[in-house]
């Protein structure tokens, strides 16, 4: 059996050592946050251009017109082809010229395999049968892709490789 007098050398935590590991845990928690919400402009980003396209896709359809999407890099617009085969900027509420977060840009797409520049569109018919693309969002070293398929499906496929330009 134990007496009180064994345990009076282990009366708990100081006052310091309460304060140290208060001051961990808080610079750990704030690390994690800054990290999250780091992430989460480029995933809500990427999740707000595939809505957007996957809309554009089902306006072109729904009204048996060509749809194009195009990007500066900083922001994305979506077109309509008139009677004139000339391209115009699609109003449509939710399909405006659109700013991206600040720190995230479209770095690059691809239609079919091909490297694109930016600036040149992307097609979605009215027959919903679109060219196999991808669009790459970064966001300092971090990227997300996007992607559609010749079946209309368009969503985010996964981290783009940081080695491709």
């Amino acid at each position: 059996m134990h007496t009180p007098s064994a345990f009076r050398g282990q009366q708990g935590f100081t006052l310091l050592e309460i304060l140290v590991v208060t001051a961990i845990i808080l610079i750990a928690t704030s690390m994690t946050v800054f990290q999250f919400q780091r992430g989460s402009g480029l995933a809500e980003a990427a999740d707000k251009l595939v809505l957007q396209l996957d809309t554009a896709r089902d306006e072109a359809m729904a009204k048996g017109r060509l749809i194009g999407f195009s990007s500066d890099g900083a922001a994305y617009q979506f077109w309509w082809q008139n009677e004139r085969q000339e391209w115009e900027p699609l109003s449509s509420e939710g399909l405006r010229n659109t700013r991206l977060p600040e720190g995230v840009k479209i770095a690059a797409y691809r239609v079919n395999q091909q490297n694109r520049p930016l600036g040149e569109r992307v097609l979605l018919p009215s027959d919903g049968v679109i060219e196999p693309f991808e669009i790459e969002l970064r966001a300092g070293s971090d990227s997300l892709r996007i992607s559609g398929d010749v079946m209309g499906r368009i969503g985010v496929a996964s981290a783009a490789a940081a080695a491709e330009p």
